[in-house]
C-alpha cells in the first residue's frame, strides 16, 4: 500500500509540474497506456561497503551480476501518459544485483528478491524515439553471508518476496521505441542508464553500494485510453 501511495504520489507531482509549465496552454492527452517488460542489465564497477558492529568495515570494487532471466526473473512495468509531443510516466522495476567478485570474508552477497525501483519520467518524442528523464527512489532488499553470519534484516516494509527497505534515490536516462502490432497493442524496446544510491541496513549493521548499469527491456503495451482529450478544455 505505501508503495502505490508513494508512487501515486510521484506521478501526481509529475502532472503538475507539466500543467504550472503550460498554463497558458492546453494540456491534450492523446494516449494512456499500461507495458510490461522484461529483460537484464550490465553493472558498471562500483563502491560496495559492509559494516558490520565489532568488525572492520569491508571495503571492494564490486562487481555485480543480474541474472534477469532466473527467477526471480527482471521485470519493469510502466503506466504512461502521451500527449502530441510529449510522455509522462510512472514505473517500477524489479532489478537484482548479486556479486560475483566476494571477498574471503563474503561467502554470498546480492541484493535481491531485488532492488526495487519506483520512478516518475518525463519525456519528448523525438522523430525516431522517445527521450525520457527520470528520477524515484528505491526498495532493497540485501542478503548473504558473510563472516558466516547471515546478513539478511527481516525488519523493513513488507512486501512481496520479503522485507524491504527505503533507501536513496536514483536517476535514470531511457531511449526507447515502440511499434504498434494493431490499433491497440504496441511492442516496446527501451535502452536504459540508471545511477543509484543504497546504505540500507542488515543485521548490527549496513551495507553502502552506489548501484551504476545500462538496462535493457523488451515487451508489449496496450493502449486503455487514445482518445483526445484536454486539460482544461475551453473549446466550444
Amino acid at each position: 500500500m505505501k508503495k502505490i501511495l508513494l508512487g501515486t504520489f510521484l506521478i501526481s507531482s509529475l502532472l503538475s509540474f507539466c500543467q504550472s509549465e503550460k498554463k497558458e496552454k492546453k494540456f491534450k492527452i492523446t494516449r494512456a497506456n499500461f507495458n510490461l517488460n522484461f529483460g537484464t542489465a550490465y553493472n558498471l564497477p562500483t563502491y560496495l561497503k559492509i559494516q558490520q558492529s565489532g568488525y572492520e568495515a569491508i571495503e571492494l570494487w564490486a562487481r555485480y551480476a543480474t541474472r534477469g532471466f532466473e527467477a526471480p526473473v527482471y521485470w519493469d512495468y510502466k503506466l504512461e501518459i502521451e500527449t502530441k509531443n510529449n510522455v509522462v510516466g510512472l514505473r517500477s522495476t524489479h532489478h537484482k544485483l548479486h556479486l560475483t567478485n566476494p571477498t574471503p570474508e563474503i561467502s554470498t552477497f546480492s541484493i535481491t528478491h531485488g532492488y526495487n525501483l519506483v520512478t516518475a519520467y518525463y519525456g519528448w518524442k523525438m522523430k525516431h524515439f522517445d527521450l525520457l528523464f527520470g528520477g524515484g527512489i528505491a526498495f532493497s532488499h540485501p542478503e548473504g553471508v558473510v563472516r558466516n553470519e547471515y546478513i539478511a534484516l527481516e525488519e523493513g516494509i513488507p512486501l512481496y518476496g520479503g522485507k524491504y527497505r527505503l533507501t536513496a534515490p536514483n536517476f535514470e536516462v531511457e531511449i526507447k521505441r515502440k511499434w504498434y502490432l494493431n490499433k491497440l497493442i504496441f511492442l516496446n524496446v527501451g535502452s536504459r542508464f540508471i545511477g543509484g544510491y543504497a546504505k540500507p541496513k542488515i543485521i548490527n549493521g549496513y551495507i553502502e553500494t552506489y548501484p551504476i548499469g545500462f538496462h535493457l527491456t523488451t515487451g508489449l503495451g496496450i493502449d486503455f485510453y487514445s482518445k483526445k482529450k484536454c486539460i482544461p478544455c475551453d473549446e466550444k
